[in-house]
């Protein structure tokens, strides 16, 4: 469909008169900037990204602010770019307000406390390195997302994976019985022999 001699001048005009082989070729164009930007944690929203794209390349276009035709390509990478961009910072921004797990007075570790935040935090001891690496950081220390990456040197997606396969461990953790797995397996073939 579009390949490296693509007359993209002919294409964006084929566009604007609602050629729909040419829609196809930016919404390809557009793909391949957001496979680049490697957006898959948009999945839910990557068609509504790429039509934003498209409508907004289509918008500049008609008003006449893509001035140089030659420049197409780097352009539709500009707006795929920045249309990522904000919507990556919406979603940071939700994700920040989303209230804690706990409140401030059980976040708060003490051994006198009320026992759960102990039994929390013996619980978060059990999870592997990196993961409570990010669960302390974000929760015990009170630090942003990025302030984490920035302390740890992980990388967003993985501080925020991590900080989820956290948080599930615990909840499965801390809503099954409270005996050791080893005292339950123990007595299941016991009582099937009986």
């Amino acid at each position: 469909m579009a390949g490296p001699g693509t007359d993209w001048t002919r294409v964006l005009d084929r566009l604007l008169a609602g050629d729909r082989t040419a829609f196809l070729q930016v919404n390809r164009l557009v793909t391949g900037f957001l496979t680049h930007l490697r957006a898959y944690d948009f999945r839910d929203e990557w068609d509504d990204l790429r039509q934003e794209v498209v409508l907004a390349v289509v918008a500049n276009a008609r008003a006449g602010r893509l001035r140089d035709p030659q420049a197409f390509v780097g352009y539709v990478r500009s707006i795929t770019r920045h249309k990522f961009m904000d919507r990556l910072k919406v979603r940071l921004r939700c994700h920040e307000r989303e209230t804690l797990a706990w409140d401030d007075a059980t976040a708060a570790v003490s051994p006198a406390g009320d026992g759960v935040a102990f039994d929390v935090w013996a619980a978060a001891r059990e999870l592997p390195i990196e993961e409570r690496q990010v669960l302390d950081g974000v929760y015990r220390q009170g630090k942003t997302y990025e302030q984490v990456c920035r302390d740890t040197g992980i990388p967003l997606g993985t501080m925020k994976r991590r900080l989820r396969d956290a948080l599930t461990t615990l909840r499965a953790r801390l809503r099954s019985d409270p005996r050791p797995p080893t005292d339950q397996s123990e007595e299941s073939p016991r009582s099937e022999r009986s």
